[in-house]
């Protein structure tokens, strides 16, 4: 196979009176079309940039512009041709501030066939932004299996052969051995089985163990046969306006991280003491929330035990001060001397607790990782997995029918389903259209155990009956996972520091209070763990980056405007309203543990009507109203929405 090439154009003296680009970008997109094998440089100027900033208000406008169909009535399904796979970087990428080499993941995904937003780490949006280009836009469909090369200014889709049926990680090493690049000078992401297979809930993994999870975004990449994208480490040089200004708000940033009582315990640990703490509240998902009450002393599961009990190192994103990912080595057991990837909180919960896996930490820590590697997400996993065990417990799914006997907290029988998965082998088959449209074909009462959104959704590892603010947003978003997500500070965008979590309107009023500043966060190109600060700080950063005067009330009016874009996307894919619901155990109420009794069901329609009026959307249609679209400055989508009622 000839690989098909592109050579960034040249570089042109700027226009006499051409507005100058702003600080921290590149300027280029770069355009990808599988169909026809070309790859090319697209400018992007001032006034795009300083509108959509980058990450998901970039990828949110790309999907909007280019894959309605029916007039703009309608939307292209995920696994449609001129379906986008947008991965974006931010201003802040490859700059001197902790976690910035974020990429944000955009297209309409497999799990919902709507829009997503889904983020990782690692090294890709450093080495991407050196390269010369602010995002990748990908088109088309391939009829071999490529993958995608960058080095500086050549770009090219080579043969991946290679690599069909390698894991993640066995997709990396390969791709190291071709270039005879070590470390990271390559930064790689990739998708495994899972993706090969168009399983519905399949991610796209980088760099050993940073996953960009939701909502199927794998399954796309596998749709247009691209196995991987390998970014060398450019050589190109990028400039903040004001480059002091930046190190001093990068250092503030550091200082809230590591000093804040809201931060800190994730600057020593990670996600880590989330286990314990979520299980005071009554949020961690045991056994397929059948339960909220650990059977076990939760001592072991304190955050500086996890890591004691492995050898490890650190594996931090680039230019990242956390003590956050690390690489570890299992000491005993059946896998012993196995290198994993340490888990994220979720993956403590999804390989974990919510398959009943609660004693055998070493076991859950090596699930977890074959978890990345055949590239499936952990948390839509943990929910299948656990439904499993419960229907066969109950008799709901025979041992005949499965093909063995699968139990509580059973590891090996999880990676035997992990692997039955990845590759629709058998009953598996199934089990790779995610856990609504399996528990939909099984029907009753094997449907009522299952937990996911009526759009299709797999919720975040949490028991959100605990949680109701978090069910709230998963259940409403446009992205098929949280949209607003709960901020350091609150009270920078207005809201009271707490509210009563099972006071339905109150959360409502909350969720659509704080909506906005994560899809802001979402396109700094920085990780989420270190923009757990104050907007204040984000904004002087990005500003002395840019040179822009970016404030903290146009923040969260960016992410709102965001928001509603993606909305529109969602709605032209077929997401109506009446399909903003939990399922019926996954909107359950719960029988033991702390939140015993709190019935979010007996609250949940004045929730979302309450939530419907505060965000200023139209409760009938799901429609952003006229006058938020209007408020927004989003006037020519109130048009395009509205028409003349506009």
């Amino acid at each position: 196979m000839t690989p098909a090439t592109v050579q960034a154009p040249s570089k042109k003296k700027t226009p006499s009176g051409a507005r100058e680009l702003p600080g921290a970008y590149t300027g280029k997109l770069l355009r990808v079309d599988l169909t026809k094998k070309k790859c090319w440089a697209e400018s992007w100027g001032p006034d795009d940039m300083r509108e959509l900033i980058g990450g998901v208000g970039l990828g949110a406008m790309i999907l909007y512009r280019e894959t309605a169909t029916r007039g703009g009535k309608g939307n292209v399904s995920w696994d449609h041709p001129d379906n986008r796979l947008i991965l974006a970087t931010g201003p802040m990428a490859g700059l001197p501030a902790w976690g910035s080499s974020g990429l944000t993941v955009v297209t309409i995904g497999a799990g919902t066939n709507g829009p997503t937003s889904t983020q990782a780490n690692g090294f890709f949006g450093t080495n991407l932004k050196y390269s010369g280009y602010d995002a990748i836009v990908v088109q088309g469909q391939s009829r071999d299996w490529v993958y995608l090369y960058i080095n500086d200014d050549v770009v090219q889709l080579r043969d991946a052969k290679f690599l069909v049926g390698k894991d993640t990680w066995q997709t990396q090493d390969a791709l190291h051995e071709a270039t005879g690049l070590a470390g990271h000078q390559l930064s790689v992401y990739s998708i495994g089985p899972a993706g090969e297979s168009l399983v519905r809930f399949a991610a796209i993994q980088g760099d050993y163990g940073h996953v960009a999870s939701k909502n199927g975004c794998g399954a796309v990449m596998g749709r247009k046969k691209l196995k991987a994208v390998a970014i060398v480490r450019g050589t190109k040089s990028l400039r903040a306006a004001d480059a002091r200004g930046l190190v001093q708000a990068a250092d503030d940033i550091g200082f809230d991280l590591r000093t804040d009582p809201s931060a800190k315990s994730l600057y020593e640990y990670g996600t880590l003491p989330g286990v314990v703490n979520l299980s005071r509240l009554g949020a961690l998902p045991i056994k397929n929330y059948t339960t909220n009450v650990p059977s076990i002393d939760m001592s072991q599961w304190e955050a500086p035990k996890l890591r004691e009990g492995f050898d490890h190192r650190g594996h931090q994103c680039s230019a990242c001060g956390m003590h956050h990912c690390h690489m570890s080595v299992i000491r005993k057991g059946d896998h012993k001397g196995s290198i994993v990837d340490e888990p994220e909180y979720e993956g403590w919960s999804g390989a974990g607790w919510a398959i009943g896996a609660v004693s055998d930490v070493d076991g859950v820590a090596w699930l977890n990782t074959e978890l990345d590697k055949a590239c499936l997400d952990v948390n839509e996993f943990g929910w299948i997995c656990g439904w499993v065990m419960e229907c066969q417990e109950k008799g709901y799914i025979t041992e005949a029918q499965l093909g063995f006997r699968l139990t509580w907290g059973d590891i090996k029988g999880a990676a035997r389903l992990i692997q039955m998965i990845s590759r629709r082998q058998g009953f598996g088959d199934l089990l790779a259209e995610g856990v609504k449209r399996a528990a939909e074909k099984l029907g009753s009462p094997a449907k009522d155990c299952a937990i996911y959104t009526e759009r299709g959704a797999a919720p975040r590892g949490h028991d959100h009956r605990a949680r109701w603010d978090e069910m709230l947003d998963t259940c409403t978003s446009g992205t098929g996972t949280l949209e607003s997500g709960v901020p350091v500070h609150p009270t920078e965008v207005g809201q009271p520091a707490r509210i009563n979590t099972f006071d339905g309107e109150a959360v409502a009023k909350f969720i659509a209070g704080i909506r906005g500043r994560r899809n802001f966060e979402d396109s700094l190109g920085m990780c989420i763990f270190t923009t757990r600060t104050r907007l204040e700080n984000l904004c002087r950063a990005l500003n002395a980056a840019t040179g822009w005067d970016v404030t903290v009330p146009e923040t969260v009016r960016f992410g709102r405007r965001t928001a509603a874009i993606l909305r529109v996307v969602s709605l032209r894919s077929g997401h109506t309203p009446d399909l903003e619901r939990p399922s019926t155990r996954y909107g359950s109420t719960p029988v033991d543990g702390p939140a015993k009794g709190q019935a979010v069901g007996e609250q949940w329609e004045k929730m979302v009507d309450t939530w419907y009026r505060e965000v200023g959307y139209d409760r009938k249609t799901g429609k952003p109203l006229p006058a938020t679209l209007k408020a927004l400055g989003l006037d020519w989508l109130a048009r395009d929405l509205w028409g003349k009622k506009a």
